[in-house]
């Protein structure tokens, strides 16, 4: 006995070597058929068949005939544990993300050169591979016994730290990376390779003294928990991304799989019984204890596909249970027959092989082909060689093989042509949604009747259906109205009976209907030739939430059932409706939102340009005239200040209503933009009917508004046209109401004018002169005068300002008062005052530089060039380019400026103070100048206005007011000019007050800079 079991030793450990390898190619192979995009797939893939390379050339190692061969093999099983500590270590850094790591080169080489030097040295080169092994024949087979040495030491090295580093890199990934699953992944992983490693270690110090000899050399199987567990965190964690199973590819369904399984139950019980029949009844084989093994064998596992598809707790794992039991089937039933190699029984896996094919995933083929190859090759291991002898038996066998796979192959077909029939109405359904949905694209109001009545038509055309329709609910869900309907031949319509049928009064079903559910209604008839079964199937159509109707069919079939795919489309079309009248709903809404202004519901400057463009060609044809309104509120920041915007939005509201009571119904108002309203005025016959219209417009604003319990009064102006006078089309009418608008709001308010000649003309002289002064600069039409500044006390000239003068090629000299209010409202103020700057500046130098006496150059600054915040900046560039010392630049402020409360103003006065310059105060008097802010302002000098200079002679409060200011400036320590002095008298009288200087006709008027030059000249005494 045991001789016996030493001489099968051998071929128990290479049939375990064998198996395991036949589950490393199993895992490997089932984990790239998911998805061998994943990179990480692919090299477990590899992973897994290196092991195999190595466990299967152990097995072919340990019972190999002789030396030689064991060596062969030996050196082939290198080509695996050479590369499994580097691939390993490849997979786990994938695993871990390491991206980064993964994009450099070298860590292939790293990975990879250990490997292939030691593939060399044990496997390709025979010289060297001859060293390492030292192979004796044992009771367990063939065994390596070489000792130790610097390659084998060199290897456990390269293994044990690869391992090493690869699960130290899995287990910082699991702690650190903040994700549950990832650290579950990363134990459950390294429990099994440290399972794997402790045992192998075991293993390796234990073997040589115990009777575990030879087990220490299979150490590729202690790997296999290692793996397992890989493979197991694989499918639990889908470490591999799984495809989605498509519901619509699926073959192999429920219903089939059950069939299937019945199928192959019944194979294995009526194998059974052939094999009772062929081998004992026809071949009259003796071994009765033996076949009656076999064919309880096979009985069994027919037995238990059957019990694992009915007991209730092995149903969810009854595809794994019947996938093992064909698995173990195919070396079973070959082994029974080795002794005569299989013959015959080989082809029967081919069956199963088809059966796989139905299967919706591939790990039922993967476990039938892994199988029918390791028991293949056993049996050429086993049975290279046989010599058979074919009777009566084997071709009854053969005959039951073909018929069982006629019958395989038939089943399979019938799943095939379903399927396919099943792909075709598909199709025609997929084409039928995709050309419904590209026919309603361009849907509309328009159009929607047109189109859903052609598509009932195509759809009951398509599934014989009798009659099809549309059915809206009204605004209160109280009633309901077939909309369209479609009736097949020889079906009468029922439209005009569906109009408007109270809901109480409808079908029970109605009420699914508003709980936005499908209806399905199946009306078995007593007798289907007579009386055909009544299908109804109704589905809601349902927008943003809100059923609005349903799309109702009516069938009268034969058929016990209807495809449920056709519901289905049915259901789709509704939906296509639905959104459908959703876009309608959605150009609706843009239509409005487009064309009528959203607070007050008026239409806004888009449709009233469309309304006066119709007005206008109806009042060629009748000779009628149209009044244009454009009425602008006053005081509406107040409201909007004190009440916010919600309350300005309610007092809109009020005006835009007010303002519809007081027009016809042919009439128009608008709602132009802000506090803006324009109104057109048809058919008017005379020019006293619009005015009369205008007079009770602008008469509503003479009583308060009620906004929020509080009562506001405001005011309204308004500029009228007429057509045809004022324009002939939409925009000239606009336009010269709203430059008529402008005008009443000179007047006052609650204010209307009438657009006339006089006021266009007076507009298109200042558009002109608009546009002009564009190219004013460009053109060198701007022009500095300069008027001297005398000193009263010594009767020289002290300083002169810089006035700025337009030189128009039609009009002539133009004055500041008209250039800078333009060059002002255009934004040209900027750049023309930086060119006064650098004119009188370079001036000032340049009269200096003649040799005459240092005067200062006075310049006005305007409120917009003072907000400039880069003008300390630009002062400083002047002054340097320039070469000008800047106690000869005096800037002019106007009163308005200086007096504003912000600290910004102190502050760049302050700045310009640093820099040296003379800053003076223009128009003193004008504004309501604060004396605690004047004492806080860092200015030189106080310019009294012209209007106080010319009733000095006459009037007495100009006199007092003269006075105060000089004695004003007195007291702060401030120098006084005096503007616009033309009379002795007022040259006297500022005399006698003490004025320090004066400005004005009585010395000279502003002149060229040519002029001034030969007055300085004569003044010195020059020629």
């Amino acid at each position: 006995m045991k001789g016996v079991l030493v001489g099968i030793l051998p071929l128990i450990f290479s049939l375990l070597f064998f198996i395991i390898s036949g589950i490393y190619i199993f895992f490997g192979s089932y984990i790239v058929s998911v998805n061998a995009k994943e990179k990480s797939n692919r090299v477990f893939f590899v992973l897994c068949i290196f092991l195999a390379v190595w466990t299967f050339s152990l097995a072919m190692s340990i019972s190999a005939a002789d030396m030689e061969t064991s060596f062969f093999w030996r050196r082939v099983s290198a080509l695996g544990w050479c590369c499994f500590a580097g691939l390993l270590l490849h997979f786990l850094l994938i695993l871990t993300k390491k991206q980064r790591l993964l994009k450099r080169w070298w860590i292939y080489f790293l990975i990879y050169t250990p490997a292939a030097v030691f593939i060399y040295i044990f496997a390709l080169s025979h010289d060297l591979a001859i060293l390492q092994y030292n192979l004796i024949n044992t009771p367990f087979g063939w065994l390596n016994r070489a000792e130790n040495n610097l390659w084998n030491v060199l290897y456990y090295i390269y293994y044990y730290s690869f391992i090493a580093i690869g699960l130290g890199i899995l287990w910082h990934w699991g702690e650190y990376s903040g994700n549950q699953r990832n650290m579950q992944q990363a134990r459950l992983i390294l429990k099994g390779f440290s399972i794997s490693l402790v045992i192998g270690f075991v293993m390796q110090i234990l073997g040589n003294e115990l009777f575990l000899t030879g087990a220490t050399q299979k150490i590729s199987n202690v790997m296999f928990v290692a793996i397992l567990a890989m493979f197991y965190s694989i499918k639990k964690y889908k470490l591999v991304r799984m495809p989605p199973i498509n519901m619509d590819e699926i073959i192999l369904n429920k219903k089939n799989r059950t069939k299937i399984y019945n199928y192959l139950a019944g194979c294995f019980i009526a194998g059974s019984f052939l094999n009772i029949i062929s081998r004992y009844f026809i071949k009259a084989q003796d071994d009765l204890i033996s076949i009656l093994t076999f064919s309880g064998l096979l009985l069994a596992i027919g037995l238990i596909i059957q019990i694992a598809q009915r007991a209730e707790p092995l149903k969810k794992y009854q595809n794994y249970i019947i996938m093992v039991l064909i698995g173990i089937s195919i070396p079973v039933i070959t082994f029974e027959f080795i002794s005569i190699a299989s013959l015959t029984i080989w082809a029967f896996p081919f069956i199963l092989i088809m059966i796989g094919l139905v299967y919706n995933n591939r790990i039922a083929l993967v476990g039938i082909t892994v199988s029918i190859f390791l028991t293949q090759i056993l049996v050429f291991i086993i049975k290279p060689q046989a010599i058979v002898e074919i009777a009566s038996a084997v071709y009854v066998a053969r005959i039951g093989l073909f018929g069982i796979g006629v019958w395989v192959a038939f089943f399979v077909n019938k799943l095939y042509v379903q399927r396919l029939k099943q792909n075709a109405d598909q199709l025609k359904i997929q084409k039928t949604i995709s050309e419904f949905s590209t026919d309603f694209l361009n849907v509309s109001a328009v159009n929607f009747d047109q189109k859903a009545i052609k598509w009932l038509r195509k759809s009951g055309s398509m599934f014989n259906i009798d009659r099809a329709c549309i059915c809206f609910f009204n605004e209160d869900k109280s009633s309901i109205s077939c909309q369209q309907e479609w009736c097949n031949d020889g079906v009468g319509s029922q439209k005009e009976e569906r109009l408007n049928i109270p809901v109480a009064a409808a079908p029970e079903w109605i009420k699914s209907i508003f709980a936005n559910e499908v209806v399905h209604i199946f009306n078995r008839g007593d007798n289907l030739e007579e009386r055909p079964n009544d299908v109804t199937i109704a589905i809601p159509i349902s927008c943003k939430g809100e059923v609005r109707g349903f799309l109702a069919f009516e069938i009268k079939t034969e058929k016990e059932e209807l495809n449920r795919e056709y519901e289905g489309l049915l259901e789709i079309i509704a939906n296509i409706l639905a959104d459908a009248l959703v876009k309608i709903d959605a150009e609706n809404e843009i239509t409005y939102r487009a064309y009528y202004d959203q607070l007050t519901g008026l239409p806004n400057r888009l449709l009233f340009n469309d309304s006066l463009n119709q007005g206008i060609k109806l009042a060629k044809q009748n000779g009628k005239m149209i009044g244009i309104i454009y009425l602008d509120i006053d005081s509406f920041r107040t409201v909007n200040d004190m009440m916010g915007h919600e309350g300005s939005d309610k007092l809109l509201v009020q005006v835009s209503q007010k303002l519809v009571h007081s027009v016809k119904k042919s009439d128009r108002v608008c709602h132009f933009e802000g506090d803006g309203f324009v109104i057109i005025l048809n058919n008017m016959a005379r020019e006293k009917e619009i005015l009369k219209v205008a007079n009770r417009i602008t008469s509503l604003f003479k009583h308060a508004f009620i906004v929020n319990g509080q009562e506001f009064y405001i005011s309204a102006n308004a500029g009228i046209s007429i057509y045809p006078q004022d324009g002939e089309t939409a925009e000239e009418l606009i336009k010269n109401a709203d430059i008529a608008m402008y005008r009443a709001k000179e007047k006052g308010k609650n204010n209307y004018v009438l657009c006339s000649a006089t006021i266009k003309a007076e507009v298109n002289f200042k558009n002109k002169l608009t546009s002009n002064l564009y190219h004013a600069l460009e053109k060198h039409e701007l022009r500095v005068y300069y008027q001297p500044q005398i000193s009263l006390g010594t009767g020289r000239i002290v300083a002169v300002e810089a006035l700025l003068r337009w030189q128009h090629p039609e009009l002539g000299i133009i004055l500041p008062k008209v250039i800078i209010p333009l060059a002002e409202q255009t934004g040209l103020i900027n750049p023309i005052g930086e060119w006064v700057l650098k004119t009188a500046c370079s001036q000032n130098k340049s009269w200096q530089d003649m040799g005459l006496p240092p005067i200062r150059i006075a310049i006005n600054i305007s409120a917009t060039q003072f907000r400039n915040p880069r003008l300390i900046s630009q002062m400083k560039k002047l002054i340097k380019e320039t070469d000008l010392k800047p106690r000869y630049l005096e800037l002019e402020l106007t009163e308005n400026i200086a007096i504003n409360k912000s600290s910004y103003i102190v502050s760049v006065l302050n700045g310009l103070k640093k820099l040296g310059l003379y800053i003076s105060i223009d128009d003193f008097g004008t504004e309501y100048s604060s004396l605690s802010r004047l004492k806080l302002l860092p200015m030189d000098q106080i310019k009294i206005d012209k209007q106080f200079i010319d009733g000095v002679t006459e009037n007495e409060k100009d006199q007092a007011i003269v006075n105060t200011i000089i004695r004003l400036a007195k007291n702060l320590g401030l120098s006084v000019i005096a503007e616009g002095a033309e009379t002795e008298a007022q040259i006297d009288f500022l005399k006698h007050q003490k004025c320090d200087t004066v400005q004005g006709f009585f010395y000279h008027k502003p002149m060229p800079a040519a002029e001034i030059e030969t007055i300085l000249r004569q003044t010195l005494g020059y020629q």
